[in-house]
């Protein structure tokens, strides 16, 4: 209790002394006081390693109440379209101040939602958070960084997967977290990339995935196990994106990559 009431006096004191964009930031539920706060000012090495740090410290974390405010499919997806604008006007504006880029798809369409409700979400509609989403893409640590503080200013965050620090098998890395918008209340998914890792996702490492599903594919169809041909290339193919994601990754790992 006394270790607690310590850490909520030392939030109190960063959150009217602290002079970075995200000590001056309330965090309603996101609340992990540990987090290192870089400057927004880019350019410096000290700088470019306070940003690193800023980013390997934003822990993850998931709020013990993950539900949408609707249980009936109808009501909630009228409710996402709303959402999906609000949230669109909040990533708008933290792309102007954060010098990143916005990425917005849509709301996911109605038959993927029922879709995955029926297969990932055991029938459960209001656990489904992915249907108004958006993304923002940042051409240094620095900005995104940067992006995450204003996001936590705008919205309470409820969920954070740090895959900068704990990065997929394949090697990719972002930040996603799911946010409750301020208006509507609704849980809405936005994902953090940095540039050069999005292309690959979108672009060989997509391609790659393809190739392995097809083997995967035409082994299933004729019901037999992957033969060793089979296994050797979805490996080569795995080793290649992983090379691909790791190689762009390190760019960001030198000061010089610092955008100006």
């Amino acid at each position: 209790m006394v270790a607690k009431s310590l850490l909520r006096t030392c939030f109190v004191l960063m959150f009217v002394l602290g002079r970075s964009p995200v000590a001056s930031a309330a965090l309603p539920e996101y609340n992990n006081s540990d987090i290192e706060h870089p400057s927004p000012t880019q350019g410096s090495k000290k700088t470019f390693q306070r940003s690193l740090s800023g980013l390997y410290s934003i822990p993850n974390y998931r709020s013990p109440t993950l539900t949408q405010p609707h249980s009936d499919f109808d009501d909630l997806y009228t409710q996402a379209v709303s959402a999906q604008t609000e949230l669109e006007q909040i990533i708008h504006q933290v792309s102007m101040l954060s010098a990143t880029q916005a990425v917005l798809p849509g709301l996911k369409s109605k038959q993927r939602a029922k879709y995955k409700i029926s297969t990932e979400l055991g029938g459960q509609t209001e656990l489904l958070t992915d249907l108004a989403r958006g993304s923002l893409v940042s051409k240094d640590i620095g900005s995104l960084v940067q992006s995450f503080e204003l996001l936590n200013k705008k919205l309470t965050i409820v969920e954070v997967k740090n895959r900068f620090k704990s990065p997929a098998p394949s090697g990719y890395r972002d930040l996603k977290m799911l946010v409750r918008l301020p208006n509507s209340q609704h849980i809405a998914e936005i994902q953090l990339h940095l540039d050069e890792i999005s292309e690959i996702k979108n672009g060989a490492e997509h391609d790659i995935y393809e190739q392995i599903q097809l083997i995967e594919r035409e082994a299933k169809a004729e019901n037999r196990s992957l033969n060793d041909i089979e296994l050797a290339k979805i490996k080569s193919l795995r080793h290649q994106s992983l090379s691909m994601y790791q190689s762009a990754w390190h760019q960001y790992l030198q000061p010089d990559s610092i955008a100006s």
